[in-house]
């Protein structure tokens, strides 16, 4: 089992904290995602095309990033010159490629679906409040910015199922059945995915407010 560095309060430097991550510590990743959350989001958000800004979004990009992050980290090889920075930012580029084609194909097809402005405040804050249950809500915008960052963070990180079933229960508002229909699961498993995620999401909220200041 990998010494877990992360839990115990101390203060590490990134190439540790990576090195800790590519062994298995899944709170050393996570603190690294949140660090570098702003920096990709940066990154990304000049180069996501005008044509794509109706149907896709930066955090859908982040998203898929930390997903990939999270399956591919034990992989994750420091290079001379090369950060862990890089290595996640060299993801995200890959995925807004892959976003780009698959907006070209769709719209050839005439299936694009648009989205809502600003998904991540008008989808996510209510799940963030549903997950915080009694605990106090961040109340500055800064402070909201930062637990929403956390959210996104730990909806990458939940195993497949549990993910599809709280986007689909929670973010686009479904009902059980619904659900249930298009994950082809019983209502009684999808209740449990989701009862089993929103506690993945509290546990890695958790975690998180130990390294953003929205305590």
């Amino acid at each position: 089992m990998p010494q877990e560095p992360a839990s115990s309060g101390e203060s590490l430097n990134e190439p540790a904290l990576a090195m800790f991550a590519a062994q298995g510590d899944r709170l050393a990743l996570e603190r690294l995602l949140l660090a570098h959350y702003d920096e990709i989001a940066r990154r990304i958000q000049p180069k996501l095309p005008a044509r794509l800004q109706s149907t896709q979004a930066v955090e859908d990009i982040l998203q898929q990033t930390f997903m990939q992050a999270f399956r591919d980290i034990g992989r994750f090889q420091p290079q001379a010159g090369a950060t862990f920075g890089d290595w996640l930012a060299r993801i995200a580029e890959n995925r807004l490629l892959d976003a780009i084609k698959q907006h070209d194909r769709q719209k050839r097809g005439g299936d694009l679906v648009r989205v809502e402005a600003n998904p991540n405040d008008s989808c996510l804050l209510p799940l963030l409040e549903w997950i915080a249950g009694d605990d106090p809500h961040p109340s500055s915008q800064a402070a909201r910015a930062e637990a929403l960052h956390a959210l996104n963070v730990a909806i990458a990180g939940l195993e497949p199922d549990q993910r599809d079933a709280i986007r689909l229960r929670l973010i686009e508002g479904l009902s059980l059945e619904e659900t249930a229909e298009r994950m082809q699961r019983t209502t009684a498993a999808v209740r449990g995915l989701v009862h089993r995620g929103k506690q993945n999401l509290r546990d890695a909220m958790g975690r998180a407010s130990q390294w953003i200041s929205a305590k």
